[in-house]
């Protein structure tokens, strides 16, 4: 199954409806009504073209009921690009725009309330930066649609004539021009329209309207449906009366809109041109049209603040962010002129205090060159601030400023935001009050202009508490024989009150008042600051007349140990810890660390409270710890024992355990596989616990590697030469046919088989033994098997020849019955395995041919056949 993908419409950048009155008939009216499409010039996968066909309805405005349909065909089509570019803009982007005229006449009696014209569309462009994209039914998109209309007036408008009938054709827009809009640039653009009737015109910024649905490919849009119309919702700070920002206006009388652009973006902007007859509106005019705003690079920019009005004194330092490296010539508007090349804070002291207009011209002489201009408010002084009293939710917040610091003029604007980023928290008024319904901070704002034009924005952080904050004594310990000053703070001003106020207090109305309880006494303290917010604390005294501590019980430490001495308590006291044998003060906390000397050591520690005190003692005997010793490093032969001894305590613990015969002896039999130390654990009965260690390193040699060499074939009557490793030095036996029995390579000259037997011996003294025998068979000559079987069992797996006298092997080679060969090779002692190319050979009889040559320099060459079996 597939599915056709609707064309979304934001190839729509636009539209108006307007009419026309054509001819009057008794109390019919029939209008000419055009309706013009604006299309952005780009093609693309699901871009629709200028639809060729629109329906526009009519609708009564009384109950607003449909009054007809009317299918149009297009009647004109254009095309509208950049007329003219700047030549000072780098890449100028292009600007281009297509306009569908669709016109039709409809004929409509004359009624009381008029007529509604109207046509919808799906949908804008998704990235309109100014209004909120709705997304779109039926689909995962996002796109607000839009309603074009006009509004024919009825009898009741005032656009009658004599004899009450409606004569009235709506404005129309004078240009349809295409305008580059430059973000963060002055720019204008005309939305001038002419009236055929010589009505007055009255040009707004309003609302755009949403609306319409989807249109299949190629489809025709489908007809509006009944008014009313719902606006489309703005992105603060924009709205439909200021969709391009604060710094752009439209003129009322003229329709032309100008400002500085805001950034790069797409904006929907609505005119509105409101029509007037006898001072009596009759009619609006609306053109709804996406102002696509640009980046644009000029070759030269000036660019300062278009205002300094800090007012801080009559030296004013200019910001300049132009284009870098050109001639920069100002004029500071009292006469004084400079050229500078330099784009660095450039200060400037004017003579006399004022309002000044100044102008920055950068690149002057040039046909890029460009202008900026500034206005000056140069006064000594500025400097106003705010105080806020009240900061809890009981009550409203009080805000005052203080315009003490102002030397020229008066504050003739105030503007405050409280902070709460909630509608309706900002106010005009000098000395407001606000009610903060929740506790937090909050950043307050004021705003404050002057007559001669001075402008500051103050903030401060705000911290409305549900309740005034302040702090009071806290809880506390007091002796029966003390008085106690109590104390409280608040960083607002107010008034304090304790209870109960009769009772072993004095000063019951101060901040700081006395008191001297016999028992244990809550007193409640209440704050009330200048707004009538208040706030309590309650402080609890607990009045002793004994103190209780106690010290951990005498015990035995091992000399040099730190020990933490502790105290047990009821409360929380003053304490001094004293060493009694010097009378010295080791800590004036509740914990002590110390390092008793032996023999042994009296600590007290005493706690007070006030005029109370008591005291406790603890005794700490001093012994010296074990002192162990351990037999010393020693080496010994692999599987050999060695005995480890220790002596200096009472109880011994040897690790790792698992090589010893007793782990808990003084002296034991070590079993070490390799080189080990083993580490002794010495504790006694002295009163000392601390286990001491001493260890003794043993060296295991490993197991010597004595070789005497593979066995091995010689041929009758001749010498051979053994070859022994593995040692330092050697010992051979029998020593019968040997010429030297105690080196590592003696030359044999027996003819008979024998074997061999070589102990080898380290450096430390440790042996090893290995045989070697020596076949003597008759030769030269190359001897070959008649059978072998490959089946893996290490028995006659190889097939291969046994040279006896000879020196070198030419070759070795096996053919199967048909002559191909099986395997080549010329290495000593190699042999087949009876595979072929990895494979397993078959079962049966092969040819093998070898040939060597002997030590008699002769050539030897063999031939035969084998049978490989499994």
């Amino acid at each position: 199954m597939i599915y056709a993908l609707p064309a979304y419409a934001s190839h729509i950048i636009g539209g108006q409806i307007y009419y026309k009155l054509v001819r009057s008939t008794g109390r019919l009216n029939t209008y000419l009504v055009t309706m013009k499409l604006y299309r952005i010039c780009e093609r693309g996968d699901r871009i629709a073209e200028m639809p060729t066909s629109i329906i526009l309805a009519s609708f009564d405005k009384t109950d607003n009921s449909l009054v007809a349909k009317y299918p149009i065909d297009r009647t004109n089509f254009e095309v509208k690009n950049l007329a003219q570019v700047d030549p000072c803009i780098v890449n100028p982007p292009p600007v281009c725009f297509q306009v569908g005229t669709f016109e039709t006449e409809i004929t409509l009696p004359n009624n009381a309330d008029g007529y509604t014209i109207a046509f919808q569309s799906c949908c804008r462009d998704p990235f309109m930066v100014n209004i909120i994209s709705d997304p779109i039914p039926g689909t995962p998109d996002r796109g607000t649609g839009a309603t074009y209309f006009a509004e024919i007036p009825g009898t009741n408008s005032g656009a009658v004539d004599a004899n009450g009938v409606v004569k009235n054709s709506s404005p129309e827009f004078n240009k349809e021009e295409a305008t580059l809009v430059c973000a963060d640039k002055k720019f204008t653009y005309d939305f001038s329209a002419s009236d055929p009737d010589g009505d007055e015109l009255v040009y707004e910024f309003c609302d755009a309207y949403k609306g319409g649905q989807l249109t299949p490919q190629g489809g025709i849009p489908p007809a509006a449906i009944a008014p009313p119309y719902s606006f489309v919702q703005y992105y603060s700070p924009f709205s439909g009366g200021s969709p391009l920002g604060p710094n752009v206006k439209i003129d009322p009388k003229t329709g032309i809109i100008s400002g500085v652009a805001p950034a790069a973006g797409k904006y929907v902007v609505t005119v509105c041109v409101n029509e007037y007859r006898n001072n009596k509106k009759i009619g609006t005019l609306r053109k709804d049209f996406h102002i696509n705003v640009t980046t644009c690079v000029k070759q030269v920019t000036a660019a300062m603040p278009d205002k300094y009005a800090d007012c801080s004194s009559l030296t004013i330092t200019f910001l300049n962010t132009s284009t870098l490296g050109k001639p920069y010539y100002w004029d500071f508007g009292d006469g004084t002129t400079t050229t500078v090349t330099t784009t660095d804070p450039l200060p400037h002291t004017y003579a006399q205090e004022g309002t000044y207009h100044v102008k920055l011209y950068v690149d002057k002489e040039s046909n890029c060159g460009d202008s900026a201009f500034a206005t000056v408010y140069a006064y000594p002084k500025f400097d106003p601030d705010f105080s806020a009293a009240g900061m809890c939710i009981e009550r409203a917040t009080a805000f005052s400023p203080d315009i003490t610091r102002i030397d020229r003029g008066s504050v003739d604007y105030y503007k405050w935001d409280f902070g709460t980023g909630v509608a309706g928290d900002t106010s005009n008024v000098r000395s407001p009050q606000y009610q903060y319904r929740q506790p937090g901070t909050y950043n307050v704002q004021l705003f404050l202009h002057s007559t001669v034009g001075c402008e500051k924005t103050i903030t401060h952080p705000l911290t409305i508490y549900d309740r005034p904050p302040f702090s009071a004594t806290g809880d506390t310990l007091l002796c029966f024989k003390d008085s106690l000053q109590m104390w409280t703070a608040s960083g607002q001003p107010g008034s304090y009150k304790w209870s109960p106020p009769d009772y072993k207090i004095l000063n019951p109305n101060s901040p700081a008042p006395i008191v001297f309880p016999a028992k244990d006494t809550t007193y409640t303290v209440t704050f009330t600051d200048l707004q009538g917010c208040t706030n309590d604390k309650k402080i609890h005294i607990n009045v002793r007349d004994s103190l209780y501590i106690h010290t951990q019980p005498d015990s035995t430490i091992c000399t040099g140990d730190e020990i933490h001495l502790s105290v047990t308590t009821d409360g929380a006291y003053n304490y001094r810890w004293t060493n009694l044998g010097n009378n010295q003060v080791v800590s004036n906390l509740g914990d002590a660390f110390v390092t008793p000397d032996p023999p042994s050591q009296t600590y007290e520690i005493m706690a007070s409270l006030g005029k109370c005190h008591t005291a406790d003692t603890v005794t700490l005997k001093v012994v010296d710890p074990p002192k162990p010793t351990a037999s010393p490093d020693t080496t010994v032969c692999f599987g050999i024992p060695v005995t480890l001894r220790a002596t200096g305590g009472t109880y011994y613990r040897w690790s790792p355990a698992y090589y010893v015969d007793s782990a808990t002896k003084a002296i034991t039999i070590g079993h070490p596989k390799d080189t080990t130390r083993f580490t002794v654990t010495v504790t006694d009965t002295l009163g000392c616990p601390k286990p001491v260690t001493a260890s003794v390193l043993v060296k295991v040699v490993p197991p010597v590697p004595a070789f005497a060499g593979n066995d091995t074939i010689v041929m009758l009557n001749q010498p051979f030469q053994l070859h022994a490793t593995g040692g330092v030095r050697y010992t051979w036996s029998p020593v019968i046919g040997l010429n030297n029995p105690n080196i590592d390579n003696p030359v044999t000259t027996i003819n008979r088989d024998v074997t061999y037997t070589v102990t080898a011996y380290t450096q430390e003294g440790c042996s090893g033994k290995d045989d070697i025998f020596v076949r003597f068979i008759i030769g030269p000559e190359i001897y070959i098997p008649n059978a072998f079987s490959p089946n893996g069992d290490g028995l006659n797996d190889v097939f291969r020849p046994l040279p006896v006298g000879m020196v070198k092997l030419d070759f070795f080679r096996v053919f199967d019955r048909w002559g191909k060969l099986m395997y080549d090779n010329t290495a000593y002692l190699k042999g087949w395995d009876g595979k072929v190319n990895g494979q397993l050979a078959p079962i049966g009889t092969y040819v093998w041919v070898v040939q060597g040559l002997d030590i008699n320099n002769k050539t030897v060459l063999r031939k035969g056949t084998v049978t490989l079996i499994r």
